[in-house]
């Protein structure tokens, strides 16, 4: 890995529950998950989605892991991320950011599905996501993400 900037680390700092919704959310993409400008579903996963915040660093630091100096970052604001989605007029689901903050990775966050009010944990094969809800959560998400950092 490459030397990880000071202000990256956590050095005991706590979890930040305070999103605003014009932050901006950062996330590593493949090469091969860029048609021309636009993003793929397949670069965008449920649950918990890996992503860091804009508010405590640069896109630039998602590259630093060694294996993705030639993959890019994509963006989207907070706001972006579909709060619910509905299933037979009723809300079946709802989204929002978590901080979750790592040891040398403190912008570290996940985007966390929540099912009947339980979060959806990718380890808990007991509440599962719905996989037409999925494919539609990806796909509106999709079309609101702005590539920042073309691959190489």
């Amino acid at each position: 890995m490459a030397d990880v900037p000071d202000e990256m680390m956590a050095k005991g700092r706590l979890e930040d529950k305070n999103f605003e919704d014009s932050e901006l959310l950062y996330r590593r993409i493949r090469p091969d998950d860029i048609e021309g400008q636009k993003i793929t579903i397949e670069a965008i996963e449920l649950p918990d989605m890996s992503v860091n915040r804009e508010k405590f660093g640069p896109p630039e630091w998602l590259l630093l892991s060694d294996g993705f100096e030639n993959w890019g970052v994509f963006k989207f604001q907070v706001s972006h991320i579909p709060e619910s989605l509905l299933q037979n007029g009723t809300i079946k689901y709802r989204f929002m950011p978590k901080h979750r903050p790592l040891k040398k990775n403190y912008p570290h966050s996940e985007v966390w599905a929540f099912r009947d009010g339980q979060h959806i944990d990718v380890k808990n094969s007991d509440i599962l996501l719905d996989p037409d809800a999925h494919q539609r959560w990806r796909q509106q998400l999709a079309w609101k993400c702005r590539l920042e950092i073309v691959p190489e």
